[in-house]
C-alpha cells in the first residue's frame, strides 16, 4: 500500500534563518576584517600591535559596528585626520577651516595607502567571503 507524504517548505522561515546565520557569521569574522584593513591604514608612530600609536587603527576597533545587521557590518575610522588620510590628500588649515589637497600624502610605510579598506577588500575579499561562509554554516 503506497504511503502519502506531504512536505511543507516554509520559505520565509528558511530565509530568516539563513539571514540570521549570515549576520552571525559576519559578526564572528569582524575582528579579522578590521585587522586586515588596518594592515594598510596609515599610522603615525607605528602600528599599535608593534608598539606604536595606532590610534587610527584603534578607532576602527572601538567605533565599528559590533554586530552585523541585514548582511552589513560598517567599519568606521573616526579620528579627526581619518578623512584626509582616506582621500590621500594633504590637509590645510585649522579644524574649523580645513581644506584638502591638491598635494598627495607621502606615506612612510610601504603598505600604507589612501582608501585602505578598498585595497584590503581587493587583497582579502575572497578570504573574507570564505571565512564568512564557514562561520555562517556553523549557525545554520
Amino acid at each position: 500500500m503506497p504511503t502519502k507524504v506531504t512536505v511543507k517548505i516554509r520559505k520565509d522561515t528558511a530565509q530568516a534563518r539563513i539571514k540570521a546565520a549570515g549576520d552571525k557569521g559576519l559578526t564572528r569574522i569582524r575582528d579579522e576584517i578590521i585587522e586586515d584593513m588596518n594592515e594598510f591604514a596609515p599610522v603615525g608612530g607605528g602600528a599599535a600591535r608593534n608598539g606604536g600609536g595606532g590610534s587610527l587603527q584603534d578607532s576602527a576597533r572601538l567605533n565599528s559596528d559590533q554586530q552585523a545587521h541585514d548582511g552589513k557590518l560598517t567599519v568606521r575610522y573616526t579620528k579627526p585626520y581619518a578623512r584626509y588620510q582616506w582621500g590621500g590628500l594633504v590637509m590645510h588649515g585649522t579644524p574649523k577651516n580645513r581644506t584638502y589637497g591638491p598635494e598627495r600624502l607621502k606615506y612612510t610605510s610601504s603598505v600604507a595607502r589612501s582608501e585602505w579598506s578598498k585595497h584590503a577588500a581587493q587583497v582579502y575579499g575572497e578570504k573574507w567571503a570564505e571565512m564568512q561562509e564557514k562561520a555562517m554554516h556553523q549557525h545554520l
